[in-house]
């Protein structure tokens, strides 16, 4: 009967051959676990900042569409403009004159005669902030800023200046006074 009783129990495996315990899969799996929500969280961000990015892609480039209609298409004056891009983007704009610092004169240096002719150039400057979102992401904004010349005896912005006189971008006569 010892026989019997033997024959039935499966033969004593060695240690190599064993498979692993409850406890060692468990471990694995929290591992396994831990790894993936690393995983996912950095994939998280990446698409995240992949997106912001792209916000800011397109504010750049309306900011640019702004930016370049300012004293060409239309008259360079100080104030203040706003309006809207699209649903999403919104746009405002600071123009003011703008006093370039005092060019510094080196003691004994010789006066130069050039300086007069840059006195009939206004200088504004151009204060242009893009803002998008408001919503549960909370809003965000891009600002520009750059520096346009009138020609104070032309009246336009720099594209008639370059002209030499009330020209539009192709530096096409206005005639009308």
């Amino acid at each position: 009967m010892s026989r019997l009783l033997s024959s039935r129990r499966p033969p004593r495996l060695g240690a190599r051959q064993r498979g692993f315990s409850l406890i060692e899969l468990v471990a694995a799996f929290v591992v396994f676990a831990l790894a993936f929500g690393v995983l996912m969280g950095i994939l998280s961000a990446s698409i995240r900042n992949t997106r912001l990015a792209a916000e800011y892609t397109q504010a750049a480039l309306w900011a640019q569409s702004r930016l370049d209609v300012v004293g060409i298409g239309e008259k360079l004056e100080a104030g203040h403009e706003s309006g809207r891009f699209d649903n999403q983007y919104r746009w405002e704009l600071d123009i003011s004159k703008y006093e370039p610092p005092p060019l510094p004169v080196a003691s004994g240096a010789p006066h130069s005669g050039g300086v007069e002719s840059f006195q009939s150039i206004e200088l504004y400057r151009v204060d242009l902030e893009v803002l998008w979102g408001g919503d549960r992401r909370g809003s965000k904004s891009a600002h520009f800023v750059s520096l346009r010349s009138k020609n104070a005896e032309a009246g336009n912005g720099a594209a008639g200046s370059a002209a030499g006189g009330n020209g539009d971008v192709n530096g096409n006569q206005d005639n009308k006074r």
